[in-house]
């Protein structure tokens, strides 16, 4: 079931039923490794993920963290601690992930640039079910940055990225071969308001400014009307489609 599908030089993964989020997180290096040991020029890793709370190293160095950690505990949000940067970021059975990862130049994609990859593939599968996004950041977002996809002035997808030089000598043109690793979490469904409020204890906790407004984000729940197990699932296996366009498209025109 975890195992990519070989499309060309494309790799694609959909697992559908939610997975602790450590698993997430090594099944997305997986797919970073694999890109740069060559079995795949891109690819692609749609997934979900059990209630957790996703914090920064740096969190850890907080007043307080231990204390923050099993209150959110308590509540059913274990706190996770992943390696890269950013803010926290919660993450339920009710959110869709998204990690893209391309082989690309050092310089030959922008900072903006690069996140236009994964920012343009959801805004073409967001227009395909009448809706119209854009980037912005949103102040009083969660892990607020320039390259949200945002709906009406409120927040719908968070986006990451990472680069990681391809060291391989059987891979690497020369020393300027990277990988891109993009990730997407996007507001299908859940209760938000409680999301928020546990996030902020958590930062209060941490004697931290409890800087998350509720009405910054806005969900696909809301935006469609439509809730529940069937729509997450109905709208990733949408998203996986109009991936399978959007990548085809782009590799075709990235890797000429």
């Amino acid at each position: 079931m975890n195992s990519p599908v070989a499309i060309g030089p494309i790799g694609r993964i959909k697992i559908p039923s939610p997975m602790e989020i450590t698993l997430g997180l090594d099944l997305e290096q997986e797919l970073l490794d694999q890109v740069l040991k060559g079995e795949f020029e891109c690819g692609y890793l749609l997934w979900r993920s059990k209630q957790a709370l996703v914090v920064p190293k740096s969190a850890t160095h907080k007043d307080n963290y231990f204390e923050a950690c099993q209150h959110c505990e308590g509540e059913g949000w274990p706190v996770v601690v992943r390696s890269t940067g950013g803010e926290l970021t919660p993450q339920t059975e009710s959110f869709i992930n998204l990690s893209l990862v391309i082989k690309c130049k050092k310089n030959q994609l922008s900072i903006r640039d690069s996140y236009l990859v994964i920012c343009n593939a959801l805004i073409k599968w967001l227009a395909e079910n009448g809706i119209t996004g854009r980037c912005s950041s949103i102040d009083g977002a969660f892990c607020d940055g320039d390259f949200n996809v945002v709906v009406d002035g409120r927040k719908l997808v968070g986006t990451a990225q990472r680069w990681k030089k391809v060291t391989d000598p059987k891979v690497r043109a020369d020393g300027s071969d990277m990988a891109l690793l993009m990730h997407a979490v996007i507001l299908c469904d859940g209760d938000l308001p409680a999301m928020w409020e546990i996030s902020n204890t958590f930062y209060k906790t941490c004697n931290l400014k409890p800087f998350i407004i509720e009405d910054k984000h806005i969900s696909l729940a809301k935006l469609l009307d439509q809730s529940g197990e069937e729509f997450v699932l109905k709208m990733l296996d949408g998203l996986d489609h109009s991936l399978g366009e959007y990548i085809e498209q782009f590799s075709a025109e990235h890797f000429k």
